[in-house]
């Protein structure tokens, strides 16, 4: 059998490494939160720059006429309601196109044949 001293000084080193470990795995912690926290800011702070006023004024696309819906659509003439589908295809159409012409003109790409309604 082992003297009681012994058993006092081994349970005294296990306790003492015990709070040695706390105590660094705390300060690592508290060093990983800090950095954290000062990536957030720095986060925050590249939204916040970019969410700034722009100096021009934005131009927004005209709001396009559209078909009724709903309940004015379920009691209008069913031929009206076909002619107003069919025009506002060829017009949402005719609108992509002409935004695809107007991007590839700005990027410098090839325009398609199609979209240039030669023939």
């Amino acid at each position: 059998m082992l003297p009681w001293w012994f058993w006092l000084l081994l349970w005294v080193v296990l306790a003492l490494g015990a709070l040695l470990f706390l105590v660094l795995a705390g300060i690592r912690l508290f060093r990983g939160f800090m950095a954290l926290a000062s990536e957030a800011g720095d986060a925050m702070d590249r939204v916040g720059s970019s969410m700034d006023a722009d100096p021009e004024p934005r131009t927004y696309p005209e709001i396009l006429e559209r078909t009724p819906s709903g309940v004015a659509a379920l009691f209008q003439d069913p031929e009206d309601a076909r002619a107003a589908r069919d025009a506002g295809k060829l017009r949402r159409s005719a609108a992509r196109r002409e935004a695809r012409i107007e991007r590839k003109t700005r990027r410098g790409q090839a325009q398609r044949v199609g979209d240039l309604e030669l023939f």
